[in-house]
């Protein structure tokens, strides 16, 4: 019997036979994220797609950006034409024109032309609405961490779309170990960051005063020191808190919601084999924002 096993293990891979194949190539397309909101210059970061399997390298990073497109924006009467500038190798088109920074009630248009292609995408920012109070929510199993709770009324029409982010604007008291070991003295949060579930509709609570909290959000490229371990997620005692609580439109909603549903399942929003809901039409794919903002400031005690 067990000759006649070995021999049949031997038949079995004796018969396999490796399969090779080649992906077909496809086109670049355009890629577009940009972003409008209340009081700041319109930000547009234009690329091409490239290969899911394509190396990730310094000559990627080099060849990504798309230079030199003719990018037109409209606030629904004047068109900006928006200059390339770039940003520690990161390379936006924007304007400094005090008329182009983002109003509230406002809509506006993208109209993009780069070599034979052109994507178009509009966006409004909605009229803003403030947070009614914030404190700091202590976690019970660690005495210094917590998170941060708001009481928030909705108006009584339906159709409101937000979205939550906070930023830590204090700095390091002390070093961690390597290789965060220069950490001290630094701002801890270079901008203002979004948790997984940080954009809502108002389906559930149209016209109510409710209370929420929420986690510290993460910046994939730039981790800091306790963006891993018991800290993770959570403010500290002793943190200046910026909360950033913006209006959007239900389309940008729709698109935050499949990003961060892609990135909480499947770890990465690149690991769908979909497309998100994208607002960006023509030659490209991409995503339009716009938001309307306000400010708090909470400190952590």
């Amino acid at each position: 019997m067990k000759k006649l096993y070995y021999l049949f293990l031997i038949f079995i891979l004796s018969c396999t036979k490796p399969i090779k194949f080649t992906l077909p190539e496809t086109e670049q397309t355009l890629i577009l994220e940009a972003i409008v909101e209340s009081g700041l210059p319109p930000r547009v970061i234009l690329t091409n797609s490239q290969g899911y399997f394509d190396p990730i390298d310094s000559n990627l990073l080099n060849e990504v950006f798309v230079h030199d497109a003719e990018v037109i924006l409209n606030d629904g009467s004047q068109d900006f034409l928006l200059q390339e500038f770039n940003f520690n190798g990161i390379y936006i088109y924007s304007s400094l024109d005090l008329s182009a920074f983002g109003q509230f009630g406002k809509n506006y248009s993208l109209t993009i032309n780069s070599d034979d292609k052109t994507i178009f995408a509009n966006a409004k920012i909605p009229q803003p609405l403030f947070i009614d109070s914030l404190w700091f929510e202590k976690y019970e199993a660690y005495d210094s961490l917590g998170l941060i709770g708001a009481k928030f009324t909705d108006p009584d029409t339906l159709g409101n779309c937000y979205r939550w982010f906070a930023q830590r604007i204090n700095t390091y008291k002390y070093n961690y170990p390597p290789p965060f070991d220069n950490v001290k003295g630094t701002v801890k949060d270079s901008r203002p960051l979004a948790p997984i579930g940080s954009s809502t509709d108002d389906k559930l609570f149209n016209g109510l005063t409710f209370d929420f909290i929420f986690a510290r959000g993460e910046d994939g490229n730039f981790e800091g020191p306790d963006y891993e371990g018991v800290e993770r997620g959570f403010f500290k005692t002793g943190d200046t808190v910026l909360v950033k609580s913006t209006t959007t439109t239900y389309p940008i909603y729709l698109y935050v919601r499949a990003m961060e549903n892609a990135a909480a399942s499947n770890g990465s929003i690149f690991a769908s084999s979909g497309n998100l809901p994208y607002n960006v039409h023509g030659d490209g794919l991409g995503i339009f924002y716009g938001y309307g903002v306000s400010y708090d400031t909470l400190i952590c005690e």
